[in-house]
């Protein structure tokens, strides 16, 4: 059944006394019942007299069943109640379940009091009291909290990047980038190419030219990088990464281009010719011993 609560102004003295609460330990229980809203009209079950309904009535329950309330709520509700205490300064940002559940027995337990004393103050108008306080009561009072964002009211929660979020905490984020060779490394390459390919060193102009040629390649080849977030739905913290990287060179793709560039001069036709013709009449001379 659908419990409205009313939502108390803040009472700086009230505040003063819950921060109290919240730095020490919950202590032993009071026997008090507590107050928890107003249930909605209803028709009860098996009522002889036709459209027989019931009006409101407050809901009070024993400080027991009020603290385990908490062991109820789903995940997300949970999450939502530990953004409010963040908001309202109760617990520090980046808390856990294990703060959140002591901030409800304290706010039981306040309520409790404030129930033995005759007046109607649920655990979650204390709280309302202190979001309010630190200015999150208006209509959209949203609040970092991680990669999420909470409302403070509603205490709907949304996505705050980076990257799209995919649902159940997990995030998905792709990068490009353009990896270049360093000029050593690309001068070592073309050396040994030309060394194994030619029998020389690389003039300064040839090796401009294969740094180029070998820039243009790696540019339109980006390394490709996706990676998938897994975010706590109640911190907003990362507690894990999963990351793939594809595109880019290889070694041997850079070794082709070079190979390409020196293929493609007139030179080296004169050489293949030269090793060949030498080959051969080294083995016409030679070849019978």
């Amino acid at each position: 059944m659908p419990i409205v609560a009313a939502k108390p102004d803040p009472n700086p003295d009230l505040t003063k006394a819950l921060q109290g609460l919240l730095a020490a330990s919950p202590g032993g229980a009071s026997a008090g019942r507590v107050y928890m809203g107003e249930m909605a009209p209803f028709r009860p079950r098996g009522a002889e007299e036709k459209g027989r309904v019931l009006g409101p009535r407050s809901k009070w329950v024993s400080e027991d069943a009020a603290m385990n309330e908490f062991y109820k709520w789903n995940d997300k509700k949970r999450g939502d109640f530990l953004a409010q205490l963040v908001v309202g300064g109760l617990v520090p940002a980046g808390a856990g379940v294990v703060e959140a559940e002591k901030a409800w027995q304290t706010l039981v337990k306040s309520a409790g009091r404030f129930g033995a004393a005759g007046q109607k103050v649920t655990p979650l108008d204390l709280l309302a009291s202190y979001v309010k306080a630190a200015g999150g009561g208006g209509k959209d009072a949203w609040r970092q909290q991680g990669a999420f964002e909470i409302n403070t009211v509603t205490g709907k929660r949304r996505f705050a990047g980076p990257g799209t979020y995919l649902g159940d905490g997990r995030a998905l984020q792709i990068d490009s980038r353009t990896d270049l060779t360093d000029p050593d490394t690309a001068r070592a390459l073309a050396t040994r190419m030309f060394q194994q390919m030619m029998g020389r060193d690389p003039g300064a102009g040839e090796l401009s030219a294969f740094a180029s040629a070998l820039h243009a390649a790696e540019s339109a080849n980006p390394v490709r990088q996706t990676t998938i977030t897994q975010y706590d739905m109640e911190t907003g913290q990362a507690i894990s990464q999963n990351t793939q990287s594809e595109g880019g060179l290889s070694a041997d793709a850079r070794a082709h281009i070079a190979e390409q560039q020196i293929k493609g001069k007139k030179e080296y036709g004169v050489t293949q010719a030269v090793t060949t013709y030498q080959g051969a009449l080294e083995n016409l001379i030679f070849g019978g011993r």
